[in-house]
């Protein structure tokens, strides 16, 4: 018997109707699945993510920070080194002066070799993982040297010292504790420069003398003449801003905001000092200060002022007393004023040797540069002859200026035509300044 045509008909269109209905359900089901996923954004390359890491948390665990510290204080060191090597021998004319006269003369060339080892030292200590025997070598010949003339005790290797001794007393115990306690030690380092070297400033000889003649060659290349004496109010708010830097980095609210601030505040110093030719020793020192405050402080959420002010251990105390309460006495004239931040303050002792007309020519010839002459009297400039001979100032404290002085005296045939003239730390409010008189009577 025959199947009716019309039949076969129907039972094929309602299986095609059937199939094509499934697949369009298929379909919408597949549409509806892509429209309620969620669009992930393109994946970062990997070299992008690890920058943005690296601004978000630089080294965010204890020993990383540790592993920068310890290759930018001694790169930092090696720089310094370098640009003052006169400073750190013994053959020169520029006088030294022991802490105690019963030191021998380190003679030439052991004063070169003792230099070499130094640096040799601090490039170890870049190198090896955890150095800390290196370390403890390197602070034993460094502070060996700085005890034959204390002019070496510059206020960039004062700081760099005691940090290398916190790192190298705490680091590498295989403790987080440990570092910690070197973390804050130095933080608590940085914090207390930024302070006691703003409050240092706030003297109008920082404001009329000091910041016009260090910012004057910068302002001159950046400013039309007619903006460029800025008003003593506008100066003042520079010591207050980094006295609040100084606050700011230890305390954790805007601690961030802070270290973009330090940065910042130490490339515009980089700029001054390149503008002027002036102290390159220190433009090293202003690097490394930028770098500490991004190791140190830079998304560091956690660490809290106590943490860093109150002390937990003997060196920590240590540092708490050299950098927190010492540097008080500096304005009493009873701590030295380059181990109280005082560099560029305005706020230091001067001095001018007087050499008369028929002695100068008994000085060696290399001094002479450094002498302005006038009616009866050539005036040496203490400071310029060690900026010019050691590329650093000299150390700004009377003992240091007799020191200089007696050598002076011992060049000339007539004691009475030689003078010493100290001018001392000028009043914080209208820069007056008392002057004190030496002959070589007094000296020698």
């Amino acid at each position: 018997m025959r199947a009716s045509p019309s039949a076969g008909f129907v039972f094929h269109t309602g299986w095609l109707a059937e199939k094509r209905w499934k697949a369009g359900h298929r379909l919408l089901a597949q549409v509806r699945q892509k429209r309620v996923r969620p669009v992930s954004p393109p994946e970062k390359p990997a070299v992008a993510r690890r920058w943005i890491d690296v601004f978000k948390s630089p080294c965010p665990e204890p020993d990383k920070k540790l592993l920068w510290l310890k290759v930018i204080i001694p790169a930092a060191l090696i720089c310094s080194l370098g640009l003052s090597r006169k400073l750190w021998l013994s053959s020169r004319l520029f006088p030294l002066t022991p802490v105690s006269s019963v030191l021998p003369t380190i003679p030439s060339p052991v004063d070169l070799i003792w230099l070499v080892l130094l640096l040799e030292l601090l490039l170890a200590i870049i190198v090896v993982r955890a150095p800390r025997k290196l370390i403890f070598s390197f602070l034993v010949f460094a502070g060996l040297l700085s005890l034959w003339d204390q002019t070496r005790w510059q206020p960039w290797f004062y700081q760099y010292f005691l940090m290398l001794a916190a790192i190298g007393l705490y680091a590498w115990k295989k403790s987080d504790m440990a570092d910690q306690q070197a973390l804050n030690a130095c933080r608590m380092m940085i914090g207390l420069i930024y302070f006691w070297s703003g409050l240092q400033k706030l003297n109008v000889n920082f404001i009329t003398q000091t910041w016009p003649d260090m910012a004057g060659p910068f302002l001159r290349l950046l400013l039309p003449e007619a903006l460029r004496k800025i008003p003593p109010v506008i100066i003042l708010v520079i010591p207050l801003l980094e006295i609040v830097l100084g606050i700011g980095l230890i305390t954790r609210k805007y601690r961030n905001f802070f270290v973009v601030f330090a940065i910042a505040m130490h490339l515009f110093i980089l700029a001054v000092l390149a503008a002027s030719g002036e102290n390159k020793v220190v433009w090293p020192w202003n690097l490394a200060m930028a770098l500490f405050a991004v190791v140190l402080f830079w998304q560091d959420n956690e660490t809290s002022f106590r943490r860093i002010l109150i002390p937990r251990g003997a060196f920590h105390a240590l540092v708490l007393f050299l950098f927190g309460i010492l540097p008080i006495f500096s304005f009493f004239d009873l701590w030295d004023s380059y181990l109280a931040a005082a560099l560029y303050s305005g706020n230091t002792d001067q001095a001018i040797v007087l050499v008369s007309h028929a002695e100068i020519d008994h000085l060696p010839k290399y001094i002479h540069q450094y002498a302005r002459e006038g009616s009866y009297w050539f005036f040496l400039d203490v400071n310029r002859w060690a900026y010019g001979e050691l590329n650093v100032p000299v150390y700004p404290e009377p003992r240091i200026y007799r020191s200089v002085a007696r050598q002076i005296c011992t060049y000339g045939k007539n004691p009475s035509e030689t003078k010493l003239m100290i001018r001392k730390k000028p009043n914080p409010f209208n820069g007056h300044r008392e002057d004190e008189f030496y002959d070589c009577d007094h000296l020698l």
